[in-house]
């Protein structure tokens, strides 16, 4: 069985026949459009917008709208009027590609992943940059202005003479997406790199120098699965996965994070990964997405600092658990790597462009200066080197070695879809998931529906659910309608695969509009759609981890610190660890509330 059928199949969902799976995504699901036309930028305002600029600044709306339209159709749209668009800028002939690309691993460098860095050419790659990009933007804005966690506000305040408003403004900011990462995608266990052994070597070569890497042959590993946009359209992702969410957020906020990792004692040499931390004020502030916790600063008050811990052993000391010590000792943090977050597409002259002509709600981040992060975080306390990260490299690879992998393997097209296969659609499932991710959960002035609205369109009853496969009546409801020359096994397989869809559907909007409530800071309904309508209705559902996590944080938000404590007590999720460490901190933190 291949790795990733495992990986999949582990995730809980039905199993159902390859053609089922594959014959699924037809089924039409009941529409969210919104009723309103599509806003429209004025040609004039107070200063008149060239037809040039006219044409970047509409490829930025359609990405930012980009669930509304069939999305390769409105990829190719958009790259067009880019490519039109950046015909009329000028190339600077003296730009060269950032000097980190130089020092990266060989089997990058040999590739041809870096090759069209300085093309001056829109691709339908670029655009899915930017799509990522924009989602991030559109994401970290409205979580940037969530409240504070109470337990750290007095902390916070207490920072201001050290760190100045601004920098103080940086934290707080980091803090908050870093909670909603941790709130919003749900952990999964973190597969180890594959062992190089499975990976053959090019033209039946035994050379280990010459092995293919796992990524490129579709083989799972620690973080390049999936990339960021699509972890958030999914809700869930490894450590790794988790941490390139904080990071990229934290990016389009203006605030340097890296990863930070232990030097590798393997061969080829892999670090080996630690946590996520914040450049604030001339410090590393340490955010742990593994343990779903920063890590404490001393007598366990607020976000401990890189330098507090080296100069602090009790403080790794003081994330034991029931006798189970914290995942590194005090002494393996003697030599620490920064590993930066850059795709190749971050490093061209053309993103650099659009970026320098976006201001304003489009200000977004799109290039990123390696060397430049480097220097400023090499010179940190505890920091030996800073490298470029394989991981967003790796997950190129993977990405294409799986659309490969799916026009040709049967099995794995059947375990990709039945994973993800609903979001395939443009149903009111991906549509409300847009706009949850845009922070826009309530129906908008123009009539448009809010995620609220589209979710609860995406909950086909129960009853309804269950005579999917035997009431003519309900089937027509969904759209289902037999062909003339449909044999059977088709038709019934197409009809499973309906179950199937509107089965997950359920699921997921459930879970989401719990989510959605709590942004919203409605806990009551928050606590009755995670709790009566997510573990108790579906116990064994997909999402029955993050929803016990959040169903806690809920009794928190509501001062029910008894209650809390025992959802993370008795966790056994990927995230136990750090949910038994939340329950022995709650105790302290309750003190102070």
């Amino acid at each position: 069985m291949h790795p990733l059928i495992e990986i999949l199949n582990g995730r809980g969902f039905r199993r159902l026949s390859i053609c089922c799976l594959l014959v699924g995504l037809t089924l039409p699901l009941v529409s969210c459009s919104p009723s309103s036309k599509p806003r429209l930028r004025p040609t004039t305002t107070a200063v008149t917008i060239s037809a040039t600029q006219e044409l970047l600044l509409r490829a930025m709306e359609d990405l930012h709208r980009l669930s509304e339209f069939d999305r390769e159709q409105a990829l190719v749209k958009i790259a067009y009027d880019l490519n039109r668009w950046l015909t009329k800028q000028e190339h600077d002939p003296a730009w060269e590609p950032d000097p980190m690309t130089a020092r990266l691993p060989r089997e990058f460098r040999d590739s041809d992943l870096l090759d069209d860095v300085g093309n001056w050419t829109f691709s339908i790659d670029d655009v899915r940059v930017m799509q990522e990009a924009t989602l991030l933007r559109d994401l970290s804005s409205w979580v940037s202005k969530l409240p504070t966690e109470a337990r750290l506000k007095p902390w916070l305040d207490g920072k201001e003479s050290t760190l100045g408003d601004l920098e103080r403004e940086k934290l707080e900011i980091a803090e908050r997406l870093f909670d909603w990462t941790v709130r919003n995608i749900q952990l999964q266990m973190t597969p180890p790199y594959p062992d190089d052994s499975v990976a053959p070597s090019a033209g039946g070569e035994q050379s280990r120098a010459k092995r293919v890497p796992p990524p490129q042959l579709a083989i799972p590993g620690p973080g390049y699965r999936f990339p960021p946009w699509e972890i958030l359209q999914y809700g869930y992702g490894d450590a790794l996965q988790r941490s390139r969410i904080f990071i990229e957020l934290a990016r389009q906020q203006g605030i340097d994070v890296v990863y930070l990792a232990l030097p590798g004692n393997t061969v080829p040499p892999r670090p080996r990964a630690w946590l996520t931390a914040a450049v604030v004020g001339g410090e590393l502030y340490l955010f742990d997405c593994e343990l779903g916790l920063p890590i404490p600063g001393p007598n366990g008050d607020g976000i401990a600092t890189l330098s507090e811990v080296l100069d602090g052993p009790e403080l790794i000391a003081a994330l034991e658990v029931d006798g189970q010590p914290y995942r590194f000792a005090h002494k393996d943090l003697k030599e620490l790597l920064a590993l930066l977050d850059v795709a190749p597409a971050n490093l061209s002259q053309r993103m650099r462009r659009v970026q320098d002509n976006l201001a304003g709600d489009e200000r977004t981040i799109l290039a990123v200066a390696p060397a430049q992060i480097a220097e400023r975080v090499k010179g940190l306390r505890g920091i030996t080197n800073a490298v470029m990260w394989s991981v967003p490299f790796e997950t190129i690879w993977f990405q294409a070695a799986m659309k490969k992998l799916i026009s040709t393997n049967r099995e794995v097209a059947a375990g990709y879809y039945q994973a993800v296969g609903i979001f395939q659609t443009r149903g009111p499932l991906t549509q409300g998931r847009q706009l949850h991710l845009q922070g826009q959960f309530e129906r908008q002035v123009e009539g448009r529906e809010g995620a609220k609205g589209c979710y609860m369109q995406a909950r086909v009853p129960t009853a309804a659910i269950d005579q999917i496969t035997t009431s003519k009546e309900v089937q027509e409801a969904m759209g289902l309608v037999r062909g003339t020359n449909e044999g059977d096994f088709v038709w019934q397989t197409r009809v499973a695969s309906s179950y199937m869809l509107a089965t997950q559907a359920k699921q997921h909007a459930t879970y989401w509009l719990g989510l959605s409530h709590f942004e919203s800071g409605n806990h009551e309904a928050a606590a009755t759609w995670l709790r009566e309508r997510t573990i108790e209705a579906t116990p064994d559902g997909p999402w029955n981890a993050g929803a016990r996590y959040n169903l806690a944080r809920t009794y928190e938000a509501q001062g029910k610190y008894d209650e809390a404590r025992e959802l993370y007590a008795e966790d056994e999720s990927p995230q136990s660890y750090g949910n038994h460490l939340r329950a022995k901190l709650l105790k302290q933190w309750a003190k102070g509330a």
